[in-house]
């Protein structure tokens, strides 16, 4: 057992918050605006991997779950509506990270949750002691579910307990009761809840505006640092400006002008961050994202992310440095 790092920590920007998240490989943008904090906690006990997460600020989220378990979402039962893989959210569903589709995400500021990663065949021989069928039957084609209440609960009450306890002492990990209600009481929860789901809610269905939308998006990230007009975006889809306005607004919460320009700034604000001030200039890293005036896109950034774009490149730390990696891990 390791007790050298503390298990909960606040990060005040999203690069520092991602490199900390152990087994996760994933892409974070800020869509609104204000300063970005987040809190992570993670626990590791046996093979079971409990991922306690709260950001605050509204964010668009793309990756991959850790590799070789089987992930669920449990959003916090107040958390405001969000968007998982083309289907809207709330604190009533748990969503199912599955390794061959990528994880797509939208959420609403204050978003809170927390992952509970385990093994599959864990997984199936509790199937097998509650008799339910192996855990592919039970989840069938479904990305998320809506489980009873009481169950979820039940679920949460637990996760919030071991996240409590082990918040407050990270040495109880070591502690039979403790690994017991990690490796053994979660599984059984996870399971109940899904078990109980009232609905199936069939694979996201790609529709039009869904595709509309991902042809949209990969035109924008590809060409972000050029000028793209509405009518670009237009020839590129195929449709109308009327019919991608409303794709746009209805998953992102803005137009797809507004979300270009969050596009280009958080592309430069990972630049600047990993930049060295000795080297670059804000001004070359603005232009090499399609800002040609410095007076608007230091305001446009100071909006966004709540600091000058010169704050970054000087007070953030350069990524390698080995203090900035914190690997939660008791086991």
């Amino acid at each position: 057992m390791s007790d050298q790092h503390p298990l909960l920590h606040q990060f005040d920007g999203f690069e520092k918050f991602i490199e900390s998240l152990y087994g996760y490989d994933i892409e974070v943008q800020q869509l609104d605006n204000g300063f970005f904090t987040a809190t992570s906690q993670q626990i590791v006990s046996g093979n079971i991997l409990v991922s306690n997460l709260m950001t605050t600020r509204c964010i668009e989220v793309k990756g991959n779950p850790p590799p070789k378990l089987r992930t669920f979402g449990i959003p916090d039962e107040k958390c405001l509506p969000f968007i998982w893989r083309n289907q809207h959210s709330d604190g009533n569903t748990i969503q199912i990270y599955r390794d061959t589709t990528e994880m797509e995400m939208v959420t609403q500021p204050f978003f809170s949750a927390i992952d509970l990663s385990i093994p599959e065949d864990t997984l199936n021989q509790q199937c097998q002691t509650l008799g339910l069928p192996e855990l592919d039957t039970l989840l069938g084609d479904n990305e998320m579910l809506t489980c009873k209440p009481d169950s979820m609960r039940r679920l949460r009450n637990a996760l919030r307990r071991v996240c409590l306890i082990l918040g407050a002492d990270p040495s109880l990990i070591s502690t039979k009761g403790i690994q017991q209600e990690i490796e053994c009481e979660l599984p059984l929860l996870l399971l109940n809840a899904l078990s109980s789901a009232e609905q199936q809610q069939g694979l996201a269905s790609p529709g039009k505006r869904h595709s509309t939308l991902k042809k949209a998006v990969d035109y924008i990230k590809e060409f972000s640092n050029t000028p793209i007009t509405l009518n670009n975006l237009c020839d590129e889809t195929q449709v109308s400006a009327r019919t991608l306005q409303h794709a746009f607004t209805d998953h992102f919460g803005m137009t797809p002008k507004a979300y270009l320009r969050v596009q280009r700034l958080n592309n430069a604000r990972k630049q600047l961050f990993s930049s060295m001030p000795d080297n670059d200039q804000v001004t070359d890293i603005a232009y090499r994202n399609g800002f040609n005036h410095m007076g608007q896109f230091s305001a446009d950034y100071y909006k966004l992310f709540g600091e000058l774009p010169s704050e970054t490149l000087k007070n953030h730390r350069r990524p390698g440095r080995s203090d900035i990696f914190h690997t939660y891990r008791y086991l």
